[in-house]
């Protein structure tokens, strides 16, 4: 196509668009001229239904105006929750680093072989690795909880990002914390 065919054809688009939307969102009170004789308004009053219309689970998409619970108590609520899986994942790698940090320092009294240490770091990296998976799944169901229950009270899902940063940033620092006390030993 030509340039000048496609300047026609914009052309008469926006003139199309303006008489459309001058028709659709004309004034109200306006009197549409029409060379239909006139006819009567017919009004009526409407009331509303004193019976539930839809079920429950048709509407459950609709955002609510009015939440039942405000931003700060769901952070809050959620807040604790998080708190506590923390808690309890910080309990499970510390008795772990224990527990790891007990047989190196036998490993290294007895003077193994390379497999053994080997065999011993396998052993504990499996099990860091388990307790890893599992407070991720905790925290990702946690965290779907906090979506759906912002978007149910009418808040944007970028509220709950907050704390999927904080536990991102808290996994890494525990992790260089884990490196730092490895390293410290080996250099020992």
């Amino acid at each position: 196509m030509d340039m000048r065919r496609v300047t026609i054809f914009a052309f008469i688009l926006l003139i199309i668009l303006f008489l459309g939307s001058k028709y659709a969102f004309g004034d109200v009170n306006e009197k549409l001229v029409t060379i239909h004789s006139p006819q009567r308004e017919i009004t009526k009053e409407l009331t509303a239904p004193n019976k539930t219309v839809f079920y429950q689970t048709q509407v459950d998409h609709v955002a609510v105006t009015n939440p039942t619970h405000s931003l700060k108590e769901i952070k809050a609520n959620y807040q604790t929750k998080f708190e506590k899986l923390q808690l309890k994942t910080n309990s499970q790698i510390d008795t772990l680093v224990e527990k790891a940090l007990h047989d190196i320092k036998a490993y290294i009294k007895e003077d193994h072989s390379d497999d053994s240490l080997k065999t011993l770091y396998q052993s504990y990296a499996t099990q860091g690795q388990k307790i890893e998976q599992h407070t991720e799944e905790e925290f990702q169901t946690l965290y779907q909880k906090l979506i759906t229950e912002l978007a149910q009270n009418g808040y944007p899902e970028d509220e709950a990002e907050e704390f999927k940063q904080i536990y991102e940033q808290e996994k890494e620092e525990r992790k260089s914390e884990i490196l730092k006390q490895a390293l410290s030993l080996v250099r020992e």
